[in-house]
């Protein structure tokens, strides 16, 4: 079994340890290191469905419909060929929710998982084909951001400006409750289509690392637990990319979340990373609003001053699918300002809202909490 040790965004990126880039990688060393730990997880965790030739077959799949040749080709050259298995109604199951997850995050419902279940693909496996898919969204917009940064992308401009996506319009979940419509800054609940671990089922060391993070008591992250060494991994990568001093403005790197849940559709980790957005800037909070009232189809990155509309413009750019985040994108950003340390910032923040908005919209649905309410 093939496990790639060192770290893989430098190598695929041809960042050596001394460039500039990857020293300023290192200041965000909890991102950087268990942005590896996840990959290494991910390929060497056991399961009787996915083998690693899947793994890698699925991933290079991922990879080339994001639009990231670099990453599609280490991964095409791992897997080999085109496993025989791929073939079967299991694993054509598979592949549809892999395409419509990874192309149109908001298309994927409850009736894209039940084919699984009914060839007989369990809680563990179907987790483990989620994180695989949604890790490597992430995965290819850091590498093309990081490229970008770097001058060595291959990218051309993209003339057309990307536009908040659609969104859910049914108006009752899965299990019957009212279902959010419209973006918001309010709580919502999120409902899951798989059924979660019960605390009373984790190790020892697995609830004492859930209740370490506050997950003990979300159905989401119990879910997550299912594959619990991804769920920990992918936990510091996330405290990595917003829990840190220096660099991009929490509130920025918050707003950025939200940008890419408008362009993938997601009303549940909009409303969570909008209302910190405006907790984090109190007089920003009417910039929250306009974003989240941007209707289907019209272009995010308007109406903002000049730093935020850019902000806004490649965290759009970088979360469309293929990616369209280019060089001149950059380039403006330096011109207003923002340094090197802060431009990965604001990479890492979007990049990790893709794999954040797809486990979301693939294994469950947000609702509306009624409770309180008049």
């Amino acid at each position: 079994m093939t496990v790639f040790n060192d770290d893989l965004i430098n190598y695929l990126t041809d960042l050596t340890p001394d460039s500039n880039l990857a020293k300023i990688r290192e200041e965000r060393v909890a991102a950087t290191d268990n942005t590896q730990a996840c990959f290494n997880a991910i390929f060497s965790v056991p399961s009787t469905l996915l083998s690693n030739d899947v793994k890698y077959y699925f991933a290079y799949q991922v990879a080339e419909l994001t639009g990231s040749p670099r990453l599609a080709k280490f991964y095409f050259k791992l897997a080999g060929s085109v496993p025989e298995i791929t073939h079967s109604l299991p694993f054509q199951a598979a592949k549809e929710y892999l395409q419509i997850l990874t192309q149109s995050p908001k298309e994927t419902n409850y009736h894209l998982i039940e084919p699984l279940i009914e060839h007989g693909w369990g809680e563990h496996d179907i987790i483990l084909l989620a994180q695989l898919v949604t890790y490597v969204t992430y995965q290819a917009r850091l590498i093309e951001g990081i490229l970008l940064l770097s001058g060595n992308s291959d990218s051309t401009t993209h003339p057309n400006k990307v536009v908040a996506g659609k969104w859910n319009q049914q108006p009752i979940t899965q299990q019957g409750r009212p279902s959010p419509t419209a973006f918001t800054q309010d709580n919502l609940g999120w409902e899951p289509w798989l059924s979660a671990r019960l605390p009373d089922s984790l190790s020892a060391e697995e609830a004492q690392t859930m209740k370490k993070f506050g997950q003990l008591n979300s159905e989401y992250f119990l879910l997550l637990a299912h594959q619990s060494k991804i769920l920990e991994l992918r936990t510091l990568v996330d405290r990595g990319v917003f829990y840190t001093t220096d660099g991009l403005p929490r509130w920025e790197r918050e707003f950025a979340a939200a940008v890419v849940s408008k362009v993938n559709g997601c009303i549940y980790c909009a409303s969570v990373h909008a209302r910190k957005a405006s907790q984090y800037a109190k007089a920003r909070r009417p910039d929250v609003e306009k974003l989240l009232s941007t209707a289907p189809g019209s272009i995010l990155a308007e109406g903002f001053d000049e730093r935020l509309t850019a902000i806004t413009d490649l965290a759009a750019s970088l979360s469309a699918t293929p990616i369209q985040a280019d060089t001149q994108q950059i380039e403006t950003l330096r011109k207003l300002g923002l340094s090197e340390l802060e431009l990965l910032d604001l990479i890492q923040s979007s990049a990790f809202f893709s794999w954040a908005n797809r486990l979301m919209l693939s294994l469950g649905e947000p609702f509306e909490i009624t409770e309180g309410k008049e």
